[in-house]
């Protein structure tokens, strides 16, 4: 197998595993959805395989642990920043005057690469 169709192989494969639409994996990505959907064709790849995984996944809770503050911390005032550490030690760090929709897509991202 020739090293490009490796690559896509591998992508179109992360995609189906991501939940995410062609459009969102593809933005993830920095590639064009379209070219997404004839990777997935040309490879006889269905995406229809992974669906069952996701509605199992769907049904169940994600919960993860949050910390507020520390035992002992001062309540952060109103303008400060939030931050978000994952549990593999990547942090956001987010503006009082943030854009949600944004944030949204660095938090997918961020799930995505897991």
């Amino acid at each position: 197998m020739d090293e490009s169709r490796r690559i896509w192989r591998d992508r179109v494969e992360r995609w189906h595993k991501s939940g995410h639409s062609a459009r969102v994996f593809a933005e993830q990505e920095g590639i064009n959805a379209g070219t997404l959907y004839s990777w997935s064709r040309r490879l006889g790849m269905k995406r229809s395989e992974h669906r069952q995984q996701r509605s199992e996944k769907a049904t169940l809770p994600a919960l993860l642990p949050v910390v507020v503050a520390s035992p002992g911390a001062t309540a952060p005032s109103p303008g400060a920043a939030l931050e978000i550490v994952f549990p593999d030690g990547a942090v956001v760090r987010v503006p009082p005057t943030f854009d949600e929709e944004t944030l949204a897509r660095v938090v997918r991202a961020l799930r995505g690469t897991r």
